[in-house]
């Protein structure tokens, strides 16, 4: 599926967490928000942040070659944090564990939720866990899942 402009295929951050809400809601049934949302927060909540780093060496010819003039950076390293919050004076914290094996599911790197229904501009090439961290503060109970994600501009998804 063809993006509708280049600044469209360029905003990687907004298309990879909106397909992680929707596979994560589905997955949990928990609200899942993104890194930029405006909203009032819930509890139990999951927030969803990418953090682009840098680009896949060396650049390559745009469209799979179907450009051979125009040179791109096709692929990036990114990190993918998950936080998983619930709040214990509501008796939530009982459920942290479910949730955390269910986003743990959801994120397995065989799995198909990263797809081109979700995804349509991007290939999901690398997806590892690499850090979680747990943590009490007050009344509420977080947990953090990091995954490093390579993905990779799709061939069909250049505008035209």
């Amino acid at each position: 599926m063809a993006a509708t402009d280049l600044a469209d295929l360029h905003r990687f951050e907004e298309h990879i967490e909106l397909a992680a809400v929707t596979f994560l809601t589905a997955a949990t049934g928990v609200d899942t928000y993104r890194s930029n949302e405006m909203t009032d927060l819930t509890t139990p909540r999951i927030e969803v942040e990418i953090d682009i780093g840098d680009a896949y060496q060396p650049a390559a010819p745009r469209n799979g070659g179907g450009s051979p003039d125009l040179f791109d950076w096709l692929a990036f390293n990114s990190s993918f944090t998950i936080n998983i919050i619930t709040d214990n004076t509501v008796g939530q914290s009982s459920s942290m564990v479910t949730y955390v094996g269910e986003v743990r599911e959801a994120m397995m790197r065989s799995g198909a939720n990263w797809d081109t229904t979700t995804l349509p501009y991007y290939d999901i090439k690398e997806l590892q866990p690499t850090n979680s961290t747990m943590m009490a503060d007050g009344d509420f109970n977080e947990t953090s899942l990091t995954y490093l994600v390579v993905f990779e501009i799709r061939r069909d998804a250049w505008p035209a």
